[in-house]
């Protein structure tokens, strides 16, 4: 997609190591004045370091990472790419959630090693799902559930003035919504209020042997409270795609990878071929924008 760019709208795209700072500010001063980043943390020195009115792309939708304060004072646009990784991240929701209930991970394995093993698993059907946050991804979640397995689905979100056919209970009581709820799995921003949202407290409003499910953001879930409801089976399991240290390190002391009831995966609920030719796309349009100096697809707190 970016060769195909570079060619039809003479964009020269300039490659650097991921996070290699040094390389990508002597582009800088070579008159490089647009950056495409991935999800990864750069330095708050790195945006300090740029233009005025330089531009800074996710190629992606979370923007977390960014420093979105220095980009405010200094004028720099941040755009990114909303709704292109929505089916993406939910079908990874879904295959998450039939890899815990039917056990695949520890079949696969099990087969591996010569062993012939059956485990009892759960159907889905009339089983009850909390999608907590309820935008572009949590709503498509509730429709698989509702629609592809038959599942009751309890919708949780701050704002309270969505009418959908693809909840049975929608509520801002986070209590209300998962107390009778096999499954939990969240889809919300985030953002300063949301950090460590999946708190001890949360979690132990969650019915005993719950399922918890994140192909969201690290950051809105307490790790090391997750880990201990985990190792009591309070939450009987979990299937984990994002995390507070990327590349996964544990936070501490609260290891993930020594529980058995956990499967984990390295954020790539959106990693499709699909949904990256709809984020190159939106980048490359980005990139002309910004050329053009039009109007960009840019975050929330800096559109005018």
């Amino acid at each position: 997609m970016f060769l195909n760019a570079s060619v039809a709208h003479d964009i020269n795209f300039i490659l650097t190591d991921v996070l290699d700072e040094t390389a990508m500010i002597e582009h800088h001063a070579d008159g490089v004045d647009c950056f495409v980043i991935g999800a990864e943390a750069y330095s708050r020195q790195f945006y300090e370091n740029l233009r005025q009115g330089s531009a800074v792309i996710r190629y992606g939708v979370g923007y977390n990472a960014v420093a979105v304060d220095v980009c405010l004072e200094r004028n720099i646009k941040v755009g990114y790419t909303p709704g292109t990784l929505t089916d993406s991240v939910a079908e990874y929701t879904f295959a998450l959630v039939m890899a815990l209930n039917r056990h695949i991970a520890p079949l696969h394995s099990a087969m591996k090693q010569g062993i012939w093993n059956g485990m009892t698993g759960l159907e889905l059907k009339g089983k009850t799902i909390a999608v907590l946050g309820f935008g572009q991804i949590g709503r498509e979640v509730a429709r698989i559930a509702k629609y592809g397995f038959g599942m009751r689905v309890h919708a949780f979100d701050v704002l309270m003035s969505v009418d959908s056919d693809l909840y049975d209970f929608y509520s801002n009581d986070f209590a209300a919504v998962v107390k009778d709820a096999d499954i939990v799995t969240i889809h919300m921003a985030s953002v300063p209020e949301t950090k460590n949202f999946i708190s001890a407290e949360r979690i132990a409003q969650c019915k005993e042997g719950a399922q918890f499910i994140n192909t969201s953001r690290g950051d809105l879930v307490d790790e090391t409270s997750l880990y201990n409801v985990l190792k009591s089976k309070k939450i009987s399991s979990a299937a984990i795609d994002v995390f507070v240290n990327e590349p996964y390190v544990p936070s501490g002391g609260a290891d993930f990878r020594e529980l058995d009831n956990v499967l984990l995966t390295p954020h790539c609920g959106s990693n499709t071929k699909e949904a990256s030719n709809r984020m190159a796309e939106m980048v490359v349009q980005n990139i002309i924008a910004y050329r053009a100096g039009e109007r960009m697809i840019l975050i929330p707190e800096l559109r005018k």
